[in-house]
């Protein structure tokens, strides 16, 4: 009887686990979608009167984004320790080669949410007039480069649920 209930137990780890990496990732790579998909051009079209607002949702998500990333990390560890397929640098199947581009995808996808927390934090900075010669104040910079990684991360949040999807069929 006792060792059912560890079982059982063990069981409702792995499921715990599964439930909160669909959940974690669905809401990142959603929320990056959203933010870059459908908020960006809306505020686009507003213009330099809604800047501030659309600063204060990116970098509110920003932290909300460390914490579903995190989770993502932690149930994906428990779900690839948990497999009785996977191996790491095994690429014997199409299966093994998906999960392997999933978390490369996911590495490259945290590197940009943390390039896009210290580009954050450099605008803040940032002088918006230009001295001497310069082509681009320092500010425009900054701004570039975040509409570069989150154009990157949106490219890697599609990539990511495409092979998904593929490992779903094999």
């Amino acid at each position: 009887m006792l060792h059912l209930l560890s079982i059982e137990g063990i069981t409702y780890v792995y499921w715990a686990s599964l439930y909160m990496h669909l959940f974690s990732a669905v809401g990142w790579l959603g929320g990056i979608l959203f933010l870059t998909g459908v908020a960006r051009p809306i505020f686009e079209f507003y213009g330099a009167e809604q800047y501030k607002l659309q600063q204060q949702l990116k970098e509110r998500f920003l932290g909300f984004s460390w914490m579903l990333a995190i989770t993502t990390a932690v149930t994906g560890i428990i779900l690839v320790m948990w497999s009785t397929r996977f191996l790491f640098f095994n690429f014997s199947s199409l299966w093994l080669i998906l999960v392997h581009l999933k978390i490369l995808g996911f590495l490259i996808l945290m590197g940009a949410t943390f390039m896009l927390r210290s580009s954050y934090k450099e605008l803040h900075s940032a002088r918006s007039e230009k001295i001497g010669t310069e082509d681009l104040s320092p500010r425009e910079i900054v701004l570039w480069r975040i509409r570069i990684v989150e154009q990157i991360e949106v490219w890697m949040a599609i990539i990511i649920l495409l092979v998904v999807s593929l490992m779903q069929i094999n």
